[in-house]
């Protein structure tokens, strides 16, 4: 992970067989708090205000067109939304399956639900969802732009 950190504490522990056993102990998670409306850091955030930030920076950022990212970071949506040769009912196909793709790779979300959304003036996504994450259930409402 490039900005974020997990960390997971194991112990060891013995059984009777004095077989050894690995238990997950605790996981945490910690990363800047990021103020998306004034576009500085301020200080850290964790758990689950940390798992809703990350999906919110995710939606944002445009998949491909960021070198800092790799290619499995960011979302589609902004690479399709502005294509005009693309019908309604694609996107409302497409839209949700590029919400699911975004997080593919992040172990820390475990699946979205009640998904619904509206484009915007066409260079904006209106989203409602419900997220699983590993900290807990979190219903999400807000608005993603390309920039």
């Amino acid at each position: 992970m490039d900005e974020d950190e997990l960390f997971m504490d194991l112990e060891e522990t013995e059984d009777e067989d004095g077989d050894s056993d690995e238990i997950e102990e605790e996981i945490i998670y910690r990363t800047y708090r990021m103020d998306f409306k004034n576009k500085r850091i301020i200080g850290m955030v964790d758990g689950i205000d940390a798992a809703v930030q990350a999906i919110f920076k995710a939606l944002q950022t445009r998949r491909f067109a960021h070198i800092i990212y790799d290619d499995q970071y960011g979302c589609d949506i902004f690479n399709k939304i502005g294509n005009l040769s693309l019908t309604q009912s694609y996107l409302d196909t497409d839209i949700p399956a590029m919400i699911e793709d975004t997080f593919q790779n992040e172990d820390m979300i475990q699946g979205f639900s009640d998904m619904d959304y509206e484009i915007v003036d066409g260079d904006s996504v209106r989203i409602q969802l419900f997220a699983s994450t590993i900290f807990g259930d979190v219903n999400l409402e807000g608005v993603i732009n390309d920039g």
